[in-house]
Order: structure tokens, then sequence, then C-alpha cells
């Protein structure tokens, strides 16, 4: 399968080695910023990565070498890493100066321009800004840099498979041919990945961004198609793209309608990082997520001018802004210090549900923590599917 990672602070690695997650299947990383506690992880980390790569060339060329006929492999691994400009001259400063060398990963840096604070704090003053600079020196080969322009919308598409159709069948790992949405597909399977901007601090350029799968392919009642005249086979993934097919004697035909069972929902997690606000382009990509995972860096004791000096915000605010935008859950994370004990935890998510008026389920998020969106998305209060999820009112 893919490993999504996103942010990537110190211990980060350490914390890798208790799970089962396995750093070669780590594909995609997303910065949300440039500050340390989401950054100062990442180049060893892709070190880790690129040892494990380098592991199973060495273990394939082994087992080739012993005579089983094991395929080396025939391109080095992509890794993609997406976030603010500066990401790649930070990374790139970092190997350099560590002596280090990417030799084993084909890395792609993709950074996020034309953003309201891509210049970086220095933009104001008079001061070179190092963060879209290119410095020769530090250059690594295996490592390329590309810029991505956002759209008139102000939201980057980082990937947005194209539509479904019958020349799309690829085969799946378990053998069969299956179309590009469909969840078996494994690390050939693509998402919709969007990022928008965050209003976190002045000059410190700050992304949240959406993961969406495709309209799940609809389930066929087997035993309906096959009393008709169609037995399982690639016929199967005509029907689930609203094709008529003919029956295997040729004398008849079989419509989707007749066979296909209820619609999925596409699911959608969603990230906010450090924010003090979260502006509409933001707000309109996190509508109706399965998962929105928040920030609760305060309390609202701490009152707004707090929210406005530090850049961050509230655990009610989190629960407010799920419920509005129809989240069905809301994790909260990024706690301050002194949220160390059971009891302040509870509070933070008792002002988080207040904030909500019961329109999400409200959660706290803790290390090694794993939350299993079931296929059609979570739907706790038995809406219909595409509903407004106006649950409060």
């Amino acid at each position: 399968g893919q490993t999504y990672l996103f942010d990537v602070g110190e211990g980060t690695q350490r914390q890798l080695g208790f799970t089962r997650i396995w750093p070669s299947s780590i594909n995609k990383i997303f910065i949300t910023h440039m500050h340390g506690d989401h950054v100062f992880g990442l180049v060893p980390l892709i070190l880790k990565i690129q040892s494990a790569a380098k592991a199973q060339l060495d273990e394939s060329l082994a087992a080739r070498r012993r005579g089983r006929g094991r395929r080396v492999l025939d391109r080095l691994p992509l890794l993609e890493i997406y976030g603010p400009p500066g990401l790649y001259n930070f990374i790139n400063m970092s190997i350099a100066l560590s002596c280090s060398k990417i030799n084993y990963l084909d890395m792609h840096i993709i950074e996020l321009v034309g953003g309201r604070n891509g210049l970086g704090p220095t933009a104001l003053s008079r001061k070179k800004s190092v963060f879209l600079q290119r410095y020769p020196e530090i250059d690594t080969p295996g490592i390329r840099r590309v810029f991505l322009e956002a759209n008139e919308d102000q939201v980057w598409i980082i990937d947005k498979p194209a539509t479904v159709n019958r020349d799309m069948l690829k085969k799946g790992e378990d053998g069969f041919n299956r179309l590009p949405n469909d969840v078996n597909l494994g690390k050939n399977r693509r998402l919709i990945i969007k990022a928008a901007e965050l209003d976190h601090l002045g000059g410190v350029q700050t992304f949240g961004y959406t993961v969406e799968e495709q309209t799940p392919p609809r389930n066929i009642d087997a035993k309906k198609a096959t009393e008709l005249g169609v037995n399982p086979s690639d016929k199967y993934n005509l029907l689930k793209m609203g094709e008529s097919v003919p029956t295997d004697d040729g004398t008849g035909v079989v419509k989707p309608e007749q066979v296909l069972l209820e619609e999925l929902r596409a699911r959608k997690l969603a990230v906010l990082s450090d924010h003090r606000r979260v502006p509409p382009p933001m707000a309109g990509l996190c509508r109706n997520a399965d998962l929105l995972v928040h920030e609760a860096t305060l309390t609202k004791e701490d009152g707004v001018d707090k929210i406005k000096i530090r850049g961050h915000n509230t655990a009610e605010n989190a629960g407010m802004f799920g419920g509005d935008m129809g989240c069905e859950v809301v994790a909260l994370n990024h706690f301050a210090s002194k949220a160390i004990s059971e009891e302040v935890i509870e509070s933070l998510l008792a002002e988080a549900r207040h904030g909500n008026r019961n329109r999400s389920q409200i959660i706290s998020s803790y290390d090694f923590m794993e939350v299993w969106i079931p296929r059609g998305g979570f739907n706790f209060y038995n809406l219909p599917l595409n509903s407004s999820k106006d649950k409060g009112k």
C-alpha cells in the first residue's frame, strides 16, 4: 500500500519504529509549515527511507544471484515531499552540511508557490529572502525541485485523477483488472489531494491538506448478475461504470441498475496544522470530511488576543469549525505543554463538544492512535447520502 506523512517533527523516526509502518512504504510527505517542531525530523527520516530502499535493492540483487529469478528493481523508489517555499533549501542544506548523499531515491521536492506568505518573514524588509533562492553549491544529485502554482481559487491541486472510464482498467495487487478508484489497487491507487493556506503567523506560510478518494465503484450483486447471465469477469467493471454489458451467451443485455448495490460516499481526510484562522479556500476543502485533524493549543480562557498573538486556536473553535463544516469526526491535536494530564484533556474535549453542539464526534489524538474510516465513510447520524449534514439544527 501507500503511506502519507503529515509533518515530521523531531523524534518521528523513533516513534515509527514502534508502529507497523515500514519506511519503504512512505511515498508522500506533506509539510504544513517550516517551524522546527514540524520539520526537524524530516532529513533523518529521508535518510532512513533511503536506507530501506537500498536494503530492498540489495535483497533483490542477492536473490537474483542465487538464481531465484526475482526481478531487480527497474527504477529507484519515488519520494515526493510537498510544502511551502524554503523546503528545498532546508533539505538540501541539511544534506550537504551533514556530508550525506541521495543515491537510492528519486526524490521530488514540490514547493507550493504563489501564496500570501511565500517569501517568508523577510518579504517586507530589505533582507534577501532565502526561501525561493537557488544555491547551486547545495544542489544534491537525486533531488529535483518543482514549483506548484495555486489555482485562481487559491487551492493547490497536488493530485487529481482523471474521471474513470473503460480504458483505465489496471491490474491490482491481487492480479485482477480493477478500476483506478478501486480500493484494492494498492500502491497504484491515486487519490484526490489538495492544499490551501492557513493563517498562522505573519510571514510563516502554512498549509492545510485534504486527501479524498475517488467515488468508489458500487458493488455488484454477484448472485443476481449470475442469474441474469453474467458470471464474474471484467464485465463487472463496466457495469460499475454504468455501462450495460451483453450476457455471456450473447442472447441478452444486463443493465447496471439491475445488479448494482447502494452507492458509497467517497471518504475524506482533512489536516489543519497550526493556525489562528481558516481562510475560505481551506474551509471549503474541509467540508463534509470524515475525519478533521484540528489543533487545540489554546483554551477558551486564553481569549481572542492570545489567538492573534500566538497564531494558534482553541478547542472550542476546533469543535465549532468541525460542526460548521459537517465533519463527522474532529480529532484534537497539537496540545500545549500543560496538557499532560487526563483532567486537562477531558477539559479540552468538553470545550470542543460545547463548540460543536453535537454535530460531530470529538476525540483526542495521541501517539499511535489509529482511526479506521469504513468504506462509504462515517455516518453516525444515519443521514442519507449527500445530505447537507446540518446536524445541529
